[in-house]
């Protein structure tokens, strides 16, 4: 008796504690939760808000809504909130610690999360943490309505309206209404994403998912199995733009400096397709033909990373530019960046490059690199390479090879270049041979022999360039061509007479910047016209800065026939006489002192129409410093010749002054007031019909305009126009240019014998 009561009471108690746990279960589930959660928030810097923890005894949990929000939000925020989330447990894991999953099934209604990282070596979660984590992955996840949004420096990723279901024993389903991604180099969005998804091994892959055209995800596995150990991977494989794009990427954080390893390759994408999707607006065409490309390092510290690059190149066009392959192989170590080989191949040309430069470790560094390599180059059609950098290819032709190094250890840069060309053309002009070796010195830029040959035409030299601030340079070369005209286009004018060539010969020596130059111009049917010069020229100069430089030049021209001479001497002006004179040049330009005498005989002026109605003239002009006396200015018109004398003050050549005085009277035709002159006309006129002028004066500055002409009269002349003092002086400004209509300033002179009957004072009223 006593045996059945004992039996009887376990019985009751087993009874009452099974009652008792159904009872108290979902109290005592859902306070656990919550403490649990509160606590593993704590410990890993977070705030943890939980409202409603509904847990029926072998049911599923289900937490009404949970937010998670970082305390220090300083390197990285994270900001994670969950609605209706629902979690059924393997509590025979969970209470035994069997190995194996804690978690059968997760279901969540809404679930929103920020990731906001400033400092990319900083962490999320500690290792106990992450291992946690991987701890509650389910068997099957299930997510309606999913809202992400992570941010990285200046990188965005961005998920909207998404739904992603994923099990074990069965195919899943995501589903997205946007997917944008935003960085310094890309900026993309894609729309209406739909796929299918598998979880197996802690591995969840998705497959089947059309981003755009032309780039379809056949898969993408993240790989979560290693996760408590703080490491994630990803694997894709992707038709992209015509071709196929794959990769596996790395990543571990368990370390302070945290390590990617990034593996991939790429073969046969377009390019047009590419630069299509970037919104790239010039059309290029070819084939990324097949690349490689391995990374292993921080990102954050490119110093300790390796890293590798190899790809091909085919068929690449742009605009009018072309290129059969280019190939780049290129490695990262040691701080070293190898350029194993820059190949380029278009036709007949082929370039190649390689070499070995140290890593920057700042960002002014990339434009000061140290660079150590060999260039070789076999260039058969030169035009069509230079068009690959911009050059219009019309402008150059012919064969050049390059053969050379280069070294630009500690910011001194060294090497040599030796340059040979043939049949060549630079900007249209033939070069028949070019040769040319470059030393380049850590102090100097040094030409040892550079010779260019072009038909007759020859020009060698050699020189130095100082590298320094200053860039004083030094040097000699030698000069000599058969006629000037083919590389003056101001000579080319089309002459009256099949004109002869222009030989020229020049020479000149260059020492620290200045020069001492000398030539000789042999000019048809003349005697040579020769030249010294010396003056300095640094590198920069300005031309305001060049006329204000001290400088000595002299010239000797016994005689220039100008009917024999080019377009360049008489047009417009001169077409026919002698011209002679020795002249010195000394001081500037712009105050010079002249030293010497010009003479022109019988000179013929090309057009009567022109400034002044002149058609023949005689001078001969004696220049002392800074004043130049005309001995004698004979002028001839059609109907007048007029014998005058005159100075010219050229102190400073902005205030040039021209006074001209007449051996003969000269009148002032002029009845009624002009506001400025764009033409002087000489008439024949009678005695004394208007009053006489005493000077022409002209003044303005030399080459320029702004010149002004002024009439000097006899005071009180009973014939002027105006008989007060006021009249003495009449000023016009000259006009070259402002229109159609002319505006002419009228002279008077004694006419020829021949042509004085025909002038009355009836037909003077007329012209006036």
């Amino acid at each position: 008796m006593r045996f059945k009561n004992r039996i009887f009471l376990i019985i009751l108690v087993i009874v009452m504690v099974a009652l008792a746990s159904v009872l108290l279960a979902p109290i005592a589930v859902s306070n656990g939760v919550r403490l649990w959660v509160w606590w593993f928030a704590r410990q890993e810097g977070f705030v943890a808000t939980i409202d409603g923890v509904d847990a029926p005894f072998l049911r599923p949990i289900v937490i009404r809504q949970i937010h998670l929000k970082s305390v220090h939000d300083d390197a990285v925020r994270v900001d994670v909130t969950a609605v209706d989330a629902r979690v059924v447990l393997n509590l025979k894991h969970v209470f035994l610690h069997l190995s194996g999953r804690d978690i059968r099934n997760i279901s969540v209604r809404e679930l929103h999360a920020e990731l906001h990282r400033t400092n990319p070596n900083a962490q999320a979660l500690s290792e106990r943490g992450w291992a946690t984590l991987h701890r509650l992955l389910p068997e099957t996840l299930s997510i309606d309505k999913l809202e992400t949004r992570v941010e990285t420096g200046p990188s965005l990723i961005l998920l909207r309206n998404a739904s992603l279901s994923a099990s074990e024993t069965e195919p899943g389903r995501f589903t997205a209404a946007e997917l944008m991604i935003t960085s310094p180099w890309v900026r993309q969005s894609f729309a209406q994403l739909r796929g299918a998804t598998h979880w197996e091994d802690n591995r969840l892959t998705l497959a089947g998912l059309t981003l755009t055209h032309g780039l379809d995800l056949q898969s993408a596995t993240v790989d979560l199995a290693r996760l408590g150990n703080r490491r994630m991977g990803l694997q894709f494989d992707v038709d992209a733009f015509g071709g196929k794009l794959r990769a596996n990427i790395s990543h571990e954080w368990h370390s302070p400096h945290s390590n990617w390893k990034i593996a991939g390759g790429a073969a046969d994408l377009s390019l047009a397709q590419i630069l299509d999707a970037l919104g790239f607006a010039d059309r290029v065409n070819g084939l990324l033909h097949a690349s490689n490309f391995t990374f292993r390092g921080n990102l954050a510290e490119p110093d300790r990373a390796t890293a590798s690059l190899w790809g091909e190149l085919t068929g690449l066009t742009w605009r009018d530019r072309t290129a059969e392959a280019l190939m780049l192989g290129a490695a990262l170590y040691n701080r070293k960046i190898e350029l194993q080989q820059l190949y380029i191949r278009q036709k007949s040309n082929e370039f190649t490059l390689n070499g070995e430069a140290a890593l920057p470790a700042t960002s002014s560094e990339w434009l000061r690199p140290d660079f150590r390599g060999n260039i070789s180059a076999s260039i058969n059609q030169l035009g069509e390479f230079l068009a690959l950098f911009g050059a219009n290819p019309t402008d150059f032709a012919g064969k050049i090879s390059i053969q050379g190094s280069m070294d630009t250890h500690a910011r001194n840069f060294g090497g040599n270049v030796a340059i040979e060309g043939a049949s060549l053309t630079f900007f249209k002009y033939d070069i028949d041979s070019l040769t040319a070796d470059v030393t380049l010195k850590p102090s100097e830029l040094e030409i040892e022999r550079f010779d260019l040959a072009r038909k007759k035409d020859s020009l060698s030299g050699q020189g130095k360039i100082d590298l320094s601030p200053e860039h004083k340079y030094s040097g000699t070369f030698d000069a000599w061509t058969n006629d000037l005209r083919d590389y003056v286009s101001t000579l080319r004018g089309p002459p009256r007479q099949k004109a002869g060539p222009i030989p020229v010969e020049f020479q000149a020596t260059i020492d620290s910047g200045q020069w001492d130059a000398r030539g000789v111009i042999h000019l048809p049917k003349s005697s040579p016209l020769s030249f010294t010069a010396n003056f300095p020229l640094p590198i920069g100069v300005t031309w305001s800065a060049f006329q204000m430089s001290p400088l000595n030049i002299s010239l000797d021209f016994p005689a220039l026939f100008l009917a024999a001479a080019p377009e360049f001497f008489h047009s417009n002006i001169l077409e026919d006489g002698i011209l002679s004179g020795k002249l010195s040049l000394a001081e500037t330009l712009e105050h010079p002192r002249i030293v010497g005498e010009v003479q022109l005989v019988n000179g013929k002026l090309a057009n009567s129409e022109s400034f002044l109605n002149v058609i023949g003239a005689s001078t001969l002009a004696i220049f002392d410093g800074n004043h130049a006396s005309l001995e004698f200015l004979n002028l001839a018109t059609k109907d007048v010749d007029l014998a005058l004398l005159g100075e010219i003050d050229f102190e400073n050549t902005k205030h040039v002054v021209v006074r001209i005085a007449g051996a003969t009277p000269i009148f002032d035709l002029m009845s009624r007031p002009v506001d400025c002159v764009n033409k002087i006309e000489i008439t024949p006129t009678a005695l004394p019909l208007a009053p006489a002028v005493t000077e022409l004066e002209f003044r303005g500055p030399l080459l320029e305009s702004g010149w002004s002409v002024t009439l000097k009269e006899e005071l009180g002349s009973q014939f002027s126009i105006v008989p007060t003092a006021d009249n003495a002086e009449r000023i016009f400004s000259v006009c070259f240019g402002t229109g159609p209509e002319e505006k002419i300033l009228l002279l008077g002179a004694v006419p020829r014998a021949e042509v004085a009957s025909k002038v009355s004072p009836k037909n003077q009223e007329k012209r006036r």
